[in-house]
């Protein structure tokens, strides 16, 4: 969805506070799969990564879920 924003999320009660979720919503699979090329090949993409990581690694593990929205939730 072009209009729509991210949502950014720490675990407030759970197994681990040093985690963060994020989602992000999109008209199709073939669209989410054309954005995401865009981003990881974008130069300032990389550059502000390798910036973040001059000092060592910051992210020890990603996780990717594609969901759907169930017939009765508020978030379609």
């Amino acid at each position: 969805m072009a209009s729509a924003k991210p949502g950014f999320f720490t675990t407030a009660i759970g197994e681990s506070s040093n985690r963060l979720t994020y989602f992000l919503a999109w008209e199709s699979l073939a669209e989410r799969e054309a954005k995401w090329a865009t981003f990881v090949t974008d130069p300032a993409w990389h550059r502000a990564r390798d910036e973040s990581e001059r000092d060592g690694q910051i992210i020890a593990n990603i996780s990717s879920q594609l969901l759907t929205p169930t017939a009765f939730s508020s978030v379609k």
